[in-house]
C-alpha cells in the first residue's frame, strides 16, 4: 500500500522543503484535465456531474400519453445518443427548445435563431432570438461533447453579466452530435419548474445564389 501510494505521488505530487525540515507534500493540477474544468464554478461542475441523473428523471416525468412525441425525436432525447465529432462549426442554426419535466411534461417550442462564431480565442454561442438568450463559450471536453459555460440574459437586457460573477444568471451546458447536421445543446438549467431543457441546433442552410436579371 505504501509503494502504491508513493508510484501516485511520483506522477501527481510535489514535494516542498519547509524551513529545512521535513518536505510538505502538494498535489500539482492534472494536466490532462481540460480547460473547462478551472472556469466553471463548483455549481456548474456539480450539476454536469449529475446530468445524466437529471435525464433520467426528465423523461421519467413525461406523460406516458406524450412518450409516442418524445419517441418521434430520435436521438434528441436520447441520453445515450451522443456521436463522436461534437465540435459545432462556426455559422447560423436554427435553435429549437425542448422541455422536459415540469407543469407540461413535454413541450417543443418554435424555433429560434443561435450563432456559433470563432476566432483565436475559441468557439462561442450566441442566442440570438427568443425571450432568454444564453451566450458564452464551447471547450472541447471528450471525443462526444464539448462543454457550454455562459450567461443568460432576457432580451430586455443589452448585455449579459460575465460567467462566474452572477450565479444566478450563470448557465452550463453539453453539446453533443445526435446525427448528420444535428445537435443538441443539454442545459444544466431548466425553466418554468422543468427538469431539462435542451436545444436543437440545426445549421441554417446558405441562401441559393441571386439569379441574374
Amino acid at each position: 500500500m505504501i509503494l502504491a501510494i508513493g508510484a501516485a505521488c511520483v506522477a501527481g505530487c510535489t514535494t516542498h522543503p519547509r524551513g529545512g525540515g521535513r518536505p510538505v507534500v502538494t498535489a500539482e493540477r492534472d494536466p490532462a484535465a481540460p480547460r473547462w474544468t478551472t472556469i466553471a464554478t463548483p455549481g456548474d461542475r456539480a450539476r454536469l456531474e449529475t446530468l445524466t441523473d437529471s435525464w433520467t428523471r426528465a423523461r421519467a416525468a413525461v406523460p406516458k400519453r406524450l412518450a409516442r412525441r418524445m419517441k418521434e425525436e430520435g436521438a434528441l432525447l436520447d441520453p445515450a445518443g451522443a456521436l463522436d465529432l461534437p465540435a459545432l462549426s462556426p455559422g447560423s442554426y436554427r435553435c429549437r427548445l425542448v422541455r422536459l419535466g415540469g407543469r407540461a411534461g413535454y413541450a417543443s417550442f418554435a424555433p429560434d435563431f443561435c450563432y456559433v462564431d470563432g476566432d483565436g480565442a475559441g468557439l462561442s454561442f450566441t442566442k440570438q432570438t427568443g425571450t432568454t438568450l444564453p451566450g458564452g463559450w464551447l471547450h472541447p471536453d471528450t471525443d462526444r461533447r464539448q462543454v457550454f459555460l455562459g450567461t443568460v440574459r432576457t432580451a430586455a437586457a443589452e448585455i449579459a453579466p460575465p460567467y462566474g460573477t452572477t450565479p444566478a444568471r450563470d448557465i452550463a451546458g453539453v453539446v453533443e452530435r445526435v446525427g448528420p447536421l444535428r445537435w443538441r445543446l443539454v442545459m444544466t438549467r431548466a425553466g418554468q419548474g422543468a427538469i431539462l431543457d435542451l436545444y436543437e441546433l440545426v445549421p441554417v442552410p446558405p441562401a441559393p445564389p441571386a439569379t441574374p436579371r
